[in-house]
């Protein structure tokens, strides 16, 4: 017989030991497993297809048995063998393991259910998922003769805000929608999107837009925000935004039934496509009459300041009055406030300076008004106390703003005190001595042509100069006179700059240039604003001023054709030429008549 020793004993003691413990699932292996089942779509449409996927994770996967479904309500199972993906990833050195198990179903009954836990058995021990509820729509307004048939890519503009006040800033979102299947590589705005009676400003670029899925008129698509602008109405009443065009490079698979989609390229179709929005009209409704103070055009949330420059000037000398829009809102349109001032004061046209920001969804920034003002007397001078109104749209009222009174002192100036010591009289003392008189045949110098001349000359060298620098100084208080000074000077710039782009052929670019010089002509002529105005508008501006009809008609073509290119045949060079020719005479008749 033989013996079993007590070495024996313990080796086998140790050796069942380990075995237990490798068999055994350590507390923390079973901590780290997590199981999560997940639908492609939680609104599917009767009919359609979409997926349940079961995902196994975790730092040791032994003995992975196959998920067992429960009976999902209104769907039906296409398989009951599901597809399956593996994946391990390997953090700080930590070893991270994970499963796939999807299954294709088709939802058949309309309403709302829910997917009951999904159980899976891991290394001998049982795990479930959480429920999911997902809800399947009737495809019943998908008949032709009740439901509307949608492409499948189109573009749309989407207004946070149909009914706004004016000068209340809105969001302009162009929005992409496509159908399953198609892939959107590429999208590219086309110029001339017109926004007549609105001040528009393009919002922050979105780098990289988000699709979702939505269902329209019983269709599944998918959507995307592509760009965003911040639109200010300018005036009240029924105002349209025209088509957004856009060009946008998809790609789409084949269809099964395609005998080419395997034969050419990577089996897929690649085009470009132009799209266009519907136009939209939305009314706008005017501001409420303001409080008894000035109203700004300021709507938003804004801020006013006013300071002086200085709190002392000389007599004749100028200083500045400075009034500062800043905050949230129509920056750009805010207007110049109306202060009264004292007698004995001159007060020039401001000049106008503005700091415009884009973050986000809002517009904000700053717009400052400089006047220049003389005192023509010495004395204590006192700018009177203000209120002014800014509309907050938030609260659909106004909130008024107290600018307090301000004060200076007009010293009398170094000029002044020099005229009156130059007024001091001369005592005269007599010379005594020989005096030897003479006699001259020559007349006096003073009564010779060249005393004259000389005399003359800096006269007339000083009123060339004191008369340039009343333009210059004029220049710069008044920008309306700025802008009528130098609107044949800008006209023929951008003349040169179309007739520089003829040789590109750029056809947009070249009737855009057209379109502004001629606007900007008229405006800066009549002291009209540099924004916001439509066309009609302007030729209207025309007839006010008595302009012959034939000219405004003339106007009328060029600025229907420049619109409208877009839509027509690119043309060629000599056509292009042609239409710069005749805005030039178009400009040289209106400088006749303005």
């Amino acid at each position: 017989m033989t013996k079993t020793g007590r070495s024996s004993i313990i080796r086998y003691s140790l050796l069942f030991i380990f075995l237990m413990l490798v068999a055994a699932p350590t507390p923390l292996l079973a901590q780290e497993l997590k199981v999560e089942a997940t639908v492609s779509e939680n609104q599917i449409f009767a009919g359609e297809q979409f997926i349940l996927s079961i995902e196994i994770s975790g730092a040791s996967m032994q003995d992975v048995s196959l998920p067992v479904l429960p009976e999902i309500p209104g769907t039906r199972l296409l398989s009951a063998t599901p597809s399956r993906s593996s994946s391990i990833s390997i953090i700080n050195g930590r070893t991270t393991s994970s499963m796939s198990y999807s299954y294709t179903l088709i939802a058949r009954e309309p309403g709302t259910h829910t997917i009951a836990p999904v159980s899976v058995e891991v290394g001998g021990t049982q795990h479930q998922t959480q429920p999911i509820q997902f809800e399947i729509l009737d495809r019943g307004q998908l008949s032709p003769e009740s439901g509307e048939q949608l492409p499948d890519i189109f573009l749309e503009v989407q207004l946070d805000d149909e009914r706004p006040m004016t000068g209340q800033q809105i969001v302009a979102s162009i929005v992409l929608y496509f159908k399953q299947g198609m892939e959107v590589t590429s999208y590219q705005p086309t110029s001339g999107w017109r926004t007549d009676g609105f001040w528009k400003e393009e919002l922050e670029n979105i780098r990289q837009p988000q699709a979702e899925s939505v269902i329209l008129s019983g269709v599944r698509y998918r959507t995307a925000t592509l760009l965003r602008y911040a639109l200010f109405p300018t005036r009240s009443g029924e105002l349209s935004l025209s088509e957004y065009s856009m060009q946008i490079g998809v790609r789409t698979q084949p269809a099964r039934n395609d005998p080419f989609g395997s034969f050419f390229g990577s089996g897929t179709n690649q085009r470009r496509v132009s799209l266009e929005s519907a136009p939209i009209t939305l009314t706008v409704q005017p501001l409420p009459e303001a409080p008894s103070a000035f109203s700004l055009n300021a709507v938003g949330d804004l801020r006013v300041n006013r300071t002086l420059s200085s709190g002392e000037v000389e007599t004749g000398g100028t200083l500045e009055l400075i009034t500062t829009v800043e905050g949230t809102g129509n920056i750009p349109l805010v207007r110049k406030p109306e202060y009264s001032l004292p007698d004995g004061i001159e007060q020039y046209t401001p000049q106008e300076s503005s700091h415009i920001e884009r973050r986000g969804l809002t517009i904000s920034g700053s717009k400052t008004f400089s006047e220049l003002l003389t005192p023509r007397a010495p004395g204590s001078y006192q700018i009177p106390a203000e209120t002014v109104a800014v509309y907050h749209p938030a609260t659909r009222s106004y909130r008024t703003i107290e600018l307090p009174a301000l004060y200076f002192e007009a010293v009398p100036g170094v000029a002044a005190s020099q005229g009156l010591a130059d007024h001091q009289p001369i005592r005269l003392q007599p010379v005594t001595g020989l005096v030897s008189w003479s006699t001259n045949s020559e007349p006096p110098f003073f009564l010779t042509y060249r005393f004259w001349i000389v005399a003359l000359i800096p006269l007339f060298v000083a009123a060339v100069a004191l008369r340039r620098r009343k333009i210059t100084h004029k220049l710069q208080a008044d920008k309306s006179f700025a802008r009528r000074h130098f609107a044949d000077e800008n006209a023929r710039k951008q003349l040169e700059t179309a007739k520089s782009r003829v040789v590109e052929g750029d056809a947009r670019e070249i009737y855009n240039l057209l379109h502004k010089t001629i606007t900007r002509y008229i405006s800066d002529k009549l002291g009209l604003p540099e924004a916001g105005l439509s066309d009609q508008d302007t030729l209207e501006a025309l007839r006010s001023r008595n302009v012959e009809e034939e000219t405004v008609r003339k106007t009328e073509q060029i600025l229907d054709k420049c619109a409208t290119i877009s839509y027509a045949p690119a043309g060629s060079p000599s056509d292009f030429r042609s239409d710069i020719d005749k805005t030039e005479a178009l400009i040289e008749e209106l400088r006749s008549k303005l």
